[in-house]
């Protein structure tokens, strides 16, 4: 505690906090010039600690591309006699133009596909996607997409069309997403065309009379542009000979929403999104950690990674978990921060409690700043909605490190995404806190001889134990 309190008192531990939040970076929207300045600052104070850089990056930043995409100004599409237009009753995934016309194999739900009996080649693929009971089906139906494109790219297929099974309140946020103009990691972009398509009676009808004629779809007037980003690393060795080959990782987002239309909040007319919980907060801690482990290394080695581009779907993560300049096999554990609010000050959220093997590590390291630890205040969804996921689903053990939410809810959204999170409405014994017990957490997960794994039983146990071949 007092090395910590040492290398970190207050007016320096918040002094990130204070200037990433400031108006002046203008709510470090990744389209704006200022998410450059953001990353530019984090990376100065890396160097600043003595924080090395990792050897396969640009310096201190791993570069990316994003692309801004406006769909297709006409589209229309056919299914036997049944007729779809562009925007209403389907929409793009990828950002291509299109003519395509073959037929149509419905080959069923996409969890209970098998593609290794079907010739697809030059066929035009359509798998069903979500329920009519589980709203939550679709969102964990899509993250098999990219694997199951990859492999329709395998066999040949000509383009993959997914229909959406789900209510008509739930399509139209899909249709507003993709819709509108929207950002992409060109990771994403797999070239095969792919679309969304909305259920219709008529078209069930068709498919369950083993329906296997044409199928047309003519997309056009679609734009793309792109945006270059950077995630900001940096790395300390470790001190024991055998242990410093292992990393853990410490981890969080930089970026947030940017500059809006002005709007009265709380009596103050605004138009910035400072976002100093979301993830102001985190990025400090992560600096302050940075900050102490250059000055005491742990067993292990520590590597650093500030995120761009979360609020767009995780893209800067995604893009390093495809993209790893240090090996995936040799990242131990993921501690991630995403900051929403607060509404316990004596609690810290573990967004995956119980589900590695590190968890008395973390809870030892809050009770010594008199503070418990509970799970995600959802029951589990926040798991995959932040930065640890692209990680933890590649098998490295990757909670994430929050605030204290007894609930997800009216306390947490007064400041969560609102013009009103800023700095000056913090508590800020409650940051000097959170900072305090999240180094220590790292410090011990870094320190103990035994090194942290998922749980037994947990649903990506088999994952991390193909990853770090045991």
């Amino acid at each position: 505690m007092k090395k910590i309190a040492e290398v970190n008192p207050p007016d320096v531990a918040l002094a990130p906090l204070r200037y990433l939040a400031s108006d002046e970076l203008m709510g470090r929207g990744i389209t704006r010039p200022e998410i450059n300045i953001a990353a530019q600052y984090i990376a100065d104070q890396f160097k600043s600690f003595g924080v090395k850089t990792v050897n396969g990056a640009d310096g201190y930043f791993q570069n990316l591309e994003l692309w801004t995409l406006i769909p297709g100004e006409k589209g229309s599409a056919s299914i036997g006699k049944l007729n779809f237009a562009l925007g209403k009753d389907f929409v793009q995934v990828t950002p291509t133009d299109a003519n395509l016309n073959s037929q149509l194999i419905y080959a069923g739900h996409v969890n209970e596909t098998d593609l290794a009996g079907m010739n697809v080649k030059n066929k035009i693929v359509l798998v069903d996607m979500g329920s009519q009971t589980d709203g939550t089906a679709f969102r964990k139906d899509f993250r098999e997409l990219p694997a199951f494109q990859a492999s329709l790219i395998k066999k040949g297929a000509m383009a993959l069309v997914v229909r959406f099974i789900g209510k008509a309140s739930a399509w139209s946020n899909v249709s507003a997403r993709y819709n509108g103009t929207r950002l992409q990691a060109p990771d994403e972009v797999t070239g095969l065309n792919t679309f969304i398509i909305n259920d219709t009676p008529e078209l069930q009808a068709l498919l369950t009379k083993g329906y296997t004629g044409e199928a047309n779809f003519t997309v056009s007037g679609t734009k793309r542009r792109s945006i270059a980003l950077k995630n900001v690393m940096g790395y300390v060795e470790g001190t024991d000979p055998k242990l410093k080959d292992q990393y853990v990782l410490l981890t969080s987002h930089y970026d947030h929403l940017g500059v809006g239309k002005p709007k009265m909040e709380e009596g103050k007319l605004d138009s910035i999104y400072n976002g100093a919980r979301d993830n102001a907060s985190g990025t400090t801690a992560v600096i302050d950690a940075a900050r102490y482990f250059a000055k005491y290394p742990p067993a292990r080695s520590m590597l650093f990674i500030t995120y761009t581009a979360e609020e767009s779907g995780e893209i800067g993560s995604n893009y390093y978990a495809v993209h790893p300049i240090v090996p995936l096999k040799n990242i131990v554990y993921n501690l991630n921060i995403d900051n929403a609010s607060y509404d316990n000050t004596d609690l810290i959220s573990l967004v995956g409690l119980g589900r590695t093997t590190a968890d008395e590590d973390i809870k030892m390291a809050c009770a010594t700043y008199g503070m418990t630890v509970n799970g995600d205040p959802t029951g589990g969804q926040l798991f995959y909605q932040s930065d640890n996921y692209p990680l933890a689903k590649k098998g490295v053990p990757a909670p994430t490190f929050s605030f204290g939410m007894k609930s997800f809810g009216p306390e947490v959204f007064k400041r969560y995404h609102q013009l009103s999170d800023e700095v000056g409405n913090m508590d800020m014994k409650y940051m000097m806190k959170f900072v305090s017990a999240y180094i220590l957490a790292a410090q011990n997960i870094a320190n103990d001889p035994q090194t942290a794994t998922w749980t037994k039983g947990d649903e990506l146990e088999k994952v991390g134990q193909a990853l770090y071949g045991k």
